[in-house]
């Protein structure tokens, strides 16, 4: 069995404990921001038991050593693992949203606000999990400066099990756009959709769930694997707290 397979399946069945108990949540000042520090990690260490089975059920991993399409997907992780292609800046985007496509965001031009996105697709069960916990973000800080959205990305599982077999990989923009709104009917976030050619995924390393966090001034100050509500609830609260305080010296690294 490869490697990665070895790794995928000890991702399902490895008894876990919360991710946000292995991440160190202090931030660091560098000369111009508040930084916090990556999560990389493909293990899915923000989920219960209970809840990576739930999850499993959702897709065929044992498809994984011989189907063409999840031979693609392994090939993806195995060039892009954990971002590591990713070159720590911001990349420009502006997209369309899935609701509305005349309706652009453009990533650069909200500076002023503190900016969180997840990727997701409708066969990423760990994106669609985050969805709910995401809506409670939005809820809570609305009205504050933050921008919470998801971007419409790659399909992780395309056509698998019952739950996706209308998801297979699309071929035409059109039928991106329109799994993209059946996510967003799902969600209260802001769901926007990058093109066929996935150019926005790719920029930020490809990773499926992949997270990140830009500052008022458009700097990286967070990226992770899993988009864990949970690290972002604390990274946009201190940040916030942080701009309200006059950006006050804190330790440097």
């Amino acid at each position: 069995m490869r490697p990665l397979l070895l790794l995928l399946v000890a991702t399902i069945g490895l008894r876990l404990s919360a991710q946000v108990q292995n991440w160190n949540p202090e931030p660091y000042r560098t000369d111009s921001a508040l930084i916090f520090r990556d999560d990389l990690d493909y293990y899915l260490n923000s989920y219960s038991e209970a809840e990576i089975k739930a999850m499993r059920k959702q897709v065929n991993i044992w498809r994984m050593n011989f189907d063409k399409v999840i031979r693609t997907t392994i090939d993806d992780l195995r060039a892009y693992s954990e971002g590591n292609n990713f070159i720590p800046r911001l990349h420009d985007f502006t997209l369309p949203t899935a609701t509305d496509s005349s309706v652009t965001y453009h990533l650069a031009a909200r500076k002023g606000r503190i900016r969180a996105f997840m990727f997701a697709s409708m066969t990423n069960p760990p994106a669609r999990f985050q969805l709910p916990l995401w809506d409670r973000l939005l809820e809570k800080y609305t009205g504050q400066d933050v921008d919470l959205f998801t971007i419409y990305g790659k399909e992780l599982h395309p056509k698998d099990r019952p739950s996706f077999k209308a998801y297979p990989a699309p071929k035409s923009e059109y039928e991106k756009r329109r799994y993209a709104r059946d996510l967003a009917a799902m969600t209260k976030i802001p769901v926007l959709v990058d093109g066929l050619d996935d150019a926005v995924l790719n920029a930020y390393g490809r990773v499926p769930n992949g997270v990140y966090v830009f500052d008022k001034d458009n700097n990286l100050v967070f990226r992770g694997t899993w988009a864990d509500s949970r690290k972002i609830e604390h990274i946009l609260g201190t940040l916030l707290q942080w701009y309200a305080d006059g950006k006050p010296k804190v330790g440097k690294e």
